[in-house]
């Protein structure tokens, strides 16, 4: 009878052998998992991305189609109050954002090309527009402001604090950008000193608007040009009701509040700020299209409602005013932006190289956060507390609002692509720039390699007409490198590629446009730069005032004071050869002019998205036409 073999157990290099083996396919296990979650969340990251910039470009483009002029006619006739379209271009674009960014340290080439997630963030577009049929604006407005309207003598205390939403078919629109700190939210609003008094700028400074060089997302690399980390898309929506009449003069007992009455502040001659300022606790207070005007039985300032024709001239718009220069004389009215002068950072060594040595050192920036609603809330019989509400923000994970209007005549250039030579490598390589099936790329005046093409040549054309942002000659001319950020120093002599109309540049003459000049945003006086499409008007042809080279000589009548009106009719009207050229009221001849005499047909919106946490970018771009609204 056989004997019966003991059960044998596994070795200790059996069990180590099948532990491995376990441990390897548990990891395998756990990887495949880990590779379906990322692919599963960057889908869905991208899926999300794609429906917010769909959802943001419908909204932009719906406020778009009922723009109420048309871009073909500037100046607008002050006859005909059609409102306005303006596009402001700030001293960013799509690819010098990317070069202030470049790391040349980095070891991998996505630590160089991180900064190449930001597109243009300093952009800025205002408009009025009609709603659908149906699909009226709507927005909220104090109480009392509405009792007023009604005819009350008095009002509480609590109607100042409590708000009720009103409708309008027109609306004064404006989309721009808005660095966030490091909560994602705007900046204090409370502009209450400890004492009680009322300073002319905002606790927070307008230098702490661009967040100091620090890592702030914590992605290991320094942000070393000054960019903020968060940045907001906002939109601004100011109703037209000039129904409503808010005139406070007649009221007993006004609380001596600027703030809470939503009324402007006074102005001190001697600070800038009080003039960019004077109007935020408008913007703040109300979601109505209003204008100051001086009250001058009661020595103040006081609201009034816009109309189409009130917003044809800038200084009754959102974020606009004019600069003072002392005496009588100030700037035509410009944009209201953060003044970044007295930052040491880089943020105003890379703005001072981009616009090539015509560098302001007035309003250049953001618009600022002052400018965006709050509410009051009741903190005690007669004290309140202010917050920002947030409403303006559309979307806190933009990294691109690019805005570029189309230039029917600037050229667009061949470049050899990555292999470094024209077509196909033939014996006359010239004449193969762009051969279909080659590598050959065409750049134009927004890409980065349009200035090393300028500057290295050959210049080859490649076709003319092409989107571009506003004063591209600039931008151009003084191109940064992605290591010194020294400039290209190119020289303007090329009229065929620099007098384009919307370069910036005098298609002979050379340097910046009359234009620009005449209407007040570009000013040696001011310290101003602000490139800016601007459908205009020519009321100031007609107002019996003086205005040359971008200032006016009353210092503008929307600031109190007393118009200076001359004996004779404005130059371009009076019937005589002012500048001595045999020509009669001629365009020369006018005190003012649109900054850019030629038309925008049309212009651009590029959209730019990030997922920090999936690591996603997504862009999208609108096309639309600005002539047949």
């Amino acid at each position: 009878m056989a004997r019966r073999l003991a059960p044998r157990g596994m070795t200790l290099i059996e069990v180590l052998i099948a532990t491995a083996l376990t441990m390897m396919i548990m990891l395998a296990l756990a990887q495949g998992f880990k590779t379906t979650s990322q692919s599963i969340s960057t889908g869905r990251a991208r899926l999300t991305g794609s429906d917010q910039l769909r959802s943001i470009s419908t909204l932009l483009r719906s406020d778009l189609q009922g723009l109420t002029v048309s871009t073909l006619v500037h100046p607008q006739s002050s006859k005909s109050p059609n409102g306005y379209f303006l596009s402001y271009d700030g001293p960013l674009t799509d690819s010098t954002a990317m070069l202030f960014n470049y790391v040349t340290t980095g070891k991998e080439i996505e630590d160089k090309l991180s900064g190449s997630r930001w597109s243009d963030i300093d952009d800025v577009l205002m408009f009025t527009a009609k709603a659908r049929d149906g699909h009226w604006f709507y927005g909220r407005v104090p109480l009392a402001l509405m009792k007023i309207h009604a005819g009350a003598t008095s009002v509480t205390f609590q109607d100042w604090l409590t708000e009720v939403t009103i409708a309008s078919e027109y609306a004064e629109i404006a989309w721009f950008m808005r660095p966030l700190n490091e909560l994602g939210m705007f900046n204090n609003p409370d502009p209450q000193n400890s004492n009680g008094s009322y300073s002319y700028s905002p606790t927070s400074t307008p230098v702490n608007d661009v967040i100091p060089v620090v890592d702030l997302n914590g992605d290991n690399i320094p942000d070393p040009d000054g960019m903020p980390d968060r940045v907001a898309l906002c939109r601004r929506v100011l109703l037209i009701r000039p129904d409503l009449n808010l005139n406070i003069s007649n009221l007993s007992a006004v609380p001596d509040d600027p703030q809470l009455t939503a009324s402007p502040m006074l102005i001190n001659s001697n600070d800038s700020d009080s003039f960019r300022y004077q109007m935020r606790f408008a913007y703040q207070r109300t979601d109505l299209s209003v204008r100051k005007q001086w009250d001058s039985a009661n020595s103040r300032f006081v609201l009034k409602t816009n109309t189409l024709g009130d917003l044809q001239r800038p200084e009754n718009r959102f974020a606009h005013y004019c600069l003072p220069a002392g005496g009588s004389n100030s700037s035509l009215p410009i944009i209201a932006l953060t003044n970044e002068a007295n930052s040491n950072g880089n943020y105003r060594t890379m703005t001072d190289l981009a616009m090539s040595g015509v560098n302001p050192t007035n309003d250049r920036g953001f618009i600022p956060a002052a400018f965006c609603r709050t509410n009051l809330v009741r903190t005690g019989n007669n004290s309140y507390g202010v917050q920002f509400t947030q409403d303006e923000i559309v979307a806190s994970n933009v990294v691109g609002f690019d805005v570029r209007g189309y230039d029917s005549s600037a050229l667009q250039l061949y470049a050899p692509g990555v292999d470094g030579v024209w077509g196909f490598g033939a014996s006359t390589p010239l004449q193969d720039a762009g051969a279909p099936g080659s590598d050959d790329l065409i750049v134009g005046p927004s890409d980065p390699g349009y200035a090393v093409m300028l500057k290295n040549g050959p210049i080859i054309p490649a076709n003319s007409g092409t989107f571009v942002d506003l004063s591209w000659g600039f931008r151009v001319v003084n191109q940064l490198t992605n290591s010194s950020r020294t400039t290209y120093g190119l020289a303007v002599n090329n009229t065929s590629i620099w007098g384009s109309a919307l370069s910036g540049y005098e298609p002979i003459a050379g340097g910046i446009i009359d234009s620009m000049t005449r209407s007040g945003k570009f000013s040696t006086t001011f310290s101003v730069h602000q490139p800016t499409f601007d459908t205009f008007s020519d009321y100031y042809e007609s107002d019996g005032n003086l205005q040359s080279n971008g200032v006016s000589e009353n210092g503008m009548v929307a600031y109190g004071s007393n118009p200076v009106l001359s004996t004779s009719p404005d130059r371009g009207i009076d019937g005589v050869d002012n500048n001595g050229n045999g020509v009669i009221d001629e365009e020369g001849e006018r005190d003012t002019s649109p900054p850019y005499r030629y038309a925008m047909p049309a212009i651009q919106v590029k959209l730019r998205v990030q997922d920090t946490t999936a690591g996603t970018l997504q862009e999208l771009s609108l096309v639309h036409s600005l002539q047949g609204n």
